[in-house]
């Protein structure tokens, strides 16, 4: 599985990091929270002069809005952003 977290502020600055759970000891912890996060997602709601977030799990892509990210999908691109690497 390889998730992808892309952050996008509003004066253009892009922020990327990819995470290969196939390529990592615990990747299946990974998965499991991939998953948990595609469970509940937010609607794509942008509000103006805030980030938003373009979301890749394998095949699935999720676009949210910075004040929506919330419970796992929140945790997700937090550890996507801190531990994955430069893409």
């Amino acid at each position: 599985m390889r998730v992808v977290a892309t952050q996008i502020w509003p004066d253009g600055t892009v922020a990327r990091r990819a995470v290969d759970s196939a390529l990592r000891p615990d990747g299946r912890q990974w998965a499991d929270l991939a998953a948990r996060a595609m469970a509940v997602v937010p609607p794509y709601r942008p509000v103006p002069g805030m980030a938003v977030y373009h979301i890749s799990i394998d095949d699935h892509v999720i676009l949210v809005a910075e004040h929506d990210l919330a419970g796992p999908l929140l945790d997700l691109v937090t550890a996507v952003m801190a531990l994955g690497s430069e893409v």
